[in-house]
């Protein structure tokens, strides 16, 4: 299942369609379905973009290639021009709140089983310190659903655990029940818990990684001292778009971990071979697209370990005219096609 994803991903990144072609019967790659789940940040509540961060991230996924590979998933509808499939309830505390909020735990089990996700970009807990609810135990509560969503998961599967941002007690009427010193006291609280289960759960194994949306909003990001303004859904788009990013880096083709060739020795990197591991592959497509779009400031990806000053030759300009631009990108996802296709 994991090899039909990663070629339906890289004919989306090429822009072509693809299937895999097996002995009596032709079977279809399936698209890498992505749940984006937590409470009215993860709706868009505020209507300013109907959709909120969703709509910057399908955007950049239509932008670089990947939109015809991922499936958004979910019960809940909303925002234009986008995949409006996704799992964010207004509203919504992590667990239900007695005689106040309902919970996203409650029905989570119905969730992952109705609407099974690859990656999930889970969001949760804003509700729970604005009610004001039993704020030492928000981390027990999220573990139950963090563990909830990764027995759902499949063997290559992954949950993004997020941070939550900053709100303005200055300016919310959402309650009144903190000082502006107080809530930030109580999201750095829930925070430490967030990033505690984050580590806890990789340290067992489980397919689990940090996101930290807090380090990518201020409250000068906000419209009400809770929800973002149109500037910050963008930045939340961006950051979430970086972070599906990385998982299809991870479950591409793999580059080598301790390469045969010696370090000091150097040589032609085969052309295309921009992520320096000596493949060619949706890799190297990833890499090129990233730099074009400005995401990184070099052509080469840095996790390789490989020193980029041993090259001698240019292998990013495939058509040899001394820039790097979107023809070169053209000609990598041709050479990578006909790689596949051989």
């Amino acid at each position: 299942m994991k090899k039909r994803i990663t070629a339906a991903l890289t004919a989306a990144a090429m822009g072509i369609g693809m299937c895999t072609a097996v002995p009596g019967h032709a079977e279809e790659t399936r698209k890498l379905r992505v749940m984006p789940l937590g409470d009215s940040i993860t709706d868009g509540f505020t209507g300013q973009p109907v959709g909120g961060y969703r709509v910057t991230l399908w955007h950049l996924l239509e932008e670089n290639g990947f939109a015809d590979g991922i499936d958004m998933v979910g019960p809940q509808w909303g925002g234009d021009g986008i995949d409006p499939n996704h799992a964010g309830y207004s509203g919504y505390a992590i667990a239900d709140i007695p005689n106040q909020r309902m919970g996203i735990y409650n029905f989570s089990e119905w969730l992952m089983q109705e609407y099974p996700a690859d990656v999930v970009l889970l969001q949760i807990g804003t509700n729970d310190i604005i009610s004001n609810y039993e704020r030492d135990t928000m981390g027990e509560r999220l573990e139950l659903l963090v563990d909830v969503v990764l027995n759902a998961l499949p063997a290559d599967g992954l949950l993004y655990l997020s941070t939550i941002p900053y709100m303005d007690a200055d300016v919310t009427t959402y309650t009144d029940a903190y000082t502006a010193e107080e809530m930030d006291q109580a999201v750095d609280d829930y925070n430490a818990q967030v990033r505690a289960i984050a580590e806890k759960k990789k340290a067992e194994g489980k397919p689990i990684a940090l996101a930290d949306i807090n380090s990518v909003l201020t409250k000068d990001d906000l419209l009400d001292g809770v929800h973002p303004s149109a500037q910050g859904y963008e930045k939340m788009g961006k950051y979430w778009y970086g972070k599906l990013v990385e998982y299809l880096s991870r479950t591409g083709p793999v580059p080598p971990t301790d390469p045969e060739q010696p370090t000091d020795e150097r040589f032609d990197a085969e052309p295309g071979d921009v992520y320096f591991d000596r493949n060619v592959d949706l890799l190297d497509i990833i890499q090129m697209q990233k730099y074009l779009h400005g995401l990184t400031n070099t052509i080469y990806a840095p996790q390789t370990g490989f020193p980029t000053d041993l090259i001698t030759n240019t292998p990013w300009d495939l058509n040899d005219d001394g820039v790097l631009d979107i023809f070169d990108l053209g000609l990598l996802k041709r050479r990578v096609f006909e790689k596949n296709a051989s």
